[in-house]
């Protein structure tokens, strides 16, 4: 799931008593990982800004 502010995503997790990962900050974007109740996955990530990659 793409989020606008990845820290902002994973701090009202933790805040709301989500196990989160800490924020993995790769070239490619920013990501936090959790799973849910039913044991259910989750990514959230935070592209990077539009154009840092020329092709």
């Amino acid at each position: 799931m793409v989020v606008k502010d990845a820290q902002a995503a994973h701090d009202e997790l933790k805040e709301r008593g989500v196990k989160v990962t800490d924020v993995d900050t790769q070239v490619w974007g920013k990501f936090v990982r959790f799973n849910d109740p039913d044991g259910n996955a989750w990514a959230l990530q935070e592209l990077p800004p539009r154009g840092q990659f020329k092709v």
